[in-house]
């Protein structure tokens, strides 16, 4: 019976033994891929929409952790940078041009945080920039205009927003242009803008701002000028009045880059978008009469064949 006992002893020891050893040699997960968006006051409210819409892609698609801060661009911004830093997150956006001043001495101090600046052109080891280089989308948007338009006049109805529409206007003249001889841009601001570009028979223009001001859909809509916006959600807001809008898909963009500090294949550089990339694009509204549907369609086919083919020159395509 002793020895029984002791042989059943013996053999829950040794049980025990290689339970333990199998415990020890389980393998240890990996961290969770950690993703943290800052916006500051100074970015509008579309591209923080776009940007918080980037963030949530990137949670479903990369099963990352993901907050989103909002900062001033001041010293709350530096120190949630360090924050950031010091908790050793993987990645961090940073969403408006306040963060660049800060952004080079925290990003030097905490080397295994990558921190992205949109939009922007910062670049080192473990800091990128996204810009979008949108000359190829207006030069489209021209070209829609010019398939629309009854006569060689088109509108440039100038709003707020930042440096990226400067060279959206250049191509949206340049798209217009190509399509008419004798083309002219009337370029007007505001509500009063939209009058006086009722006065000169324009009834086509480019709205070129980064948020609707007060009254100038309304106005446009009540003069009858028919508008190609910067922001697509005001196509279903106003389908009788907005013929076309351009598309910056913010959330890709950033999809793209998180794949690469994920992967362990992030080089510090500035990723720049442009119409070849497939992050920006224009939308025609399918409520438009179906004859100058087709035919704007066909025309911004044929346009953007000739842009990404580089039969196009635009200044700063980028192609």
């Amino acid at each position: 019976m002793k020895s029984a006992f002791c042989a059943a002893g013996v053999g829950l020891f040794v049980l025990i033994i290689l339970t333990v050893g199998c415990e020890q040699k389980r393998p240890v997960a990996p961290p969770q891929f950690s993703v943290r968006l800052l916006t500051s006051p100074s970015v509008s409210g579309r591209w923080e929409t776009a940007a918080e819409r980037g963030l949530g892609l990137i949670a479903a698609e990369l099963d990352a952790d993901v907050a989103r801060r909002r900062v001033d661009d001041g010293p709350q911004g530096q120190g949630q940078l360090t924050a950031e830093g010091r908790q050793g997150v993987d990645l961090v956006f940073c969403i408006g041009v306040g963060f660049e001043k800060v952004l080079y001495a925290e990003a030097a101090a905490y080397p295994e945080t990558v921190f992205v600046l949109l939009p922007g052109r910062a670049r080192a080891a473990n800091v990128a920039g996204i810009e979008f280089l949108p000359e190829g989308a207006g030069y489209l948007a021209g070209v829609v205009a010019a398939t629309i338009a009854p006569a060689p006049r088109a509108g440039l109805l100038r709003g707020v927003g930042g440096p990226w529409l400067e060279a959206l206007e250049r191509g949206f003249s340049a798209g217009f242009g190509a399509h008419h001889r004798r083309a002219v841009v009337e370029t007007e601001h505001g509500v009063e803008g939209v009058w006086a570009l009722n006065v000169t028979d324009v009834n086509v223009a480019l709205y070129a701002s980064d948020g609707p001001e007060p009254g100038v859909m309304e106005a446009a809509r009540e003069a009858g000028v028919r508008l190609i916006v910067t922001d697509p959600r005001l196509m279903t807001d106003f389908p009788d009045t907005v013929v076309a809008a351009v598309d910056i898909d913010v959330a890709e963009a950033m999809l793209r880059v998180a794949r690469e500090v994920r992967d362990g294949t992030f080089v510090g550089q500035v990723y720049s978008f442009d119409l070849g990339s497939g992050i920006l694009d224009v939308a025609v509204n399918s409520e438009l009469d179906p004859a100058l549907l087709e035919a704007a369609t066909v025309a911004m086919e044929e346009a953007r064949a000739e842009v990404t083919a580089g039969l196009i020159e635009v200044d700063r395509l980028g192609l």
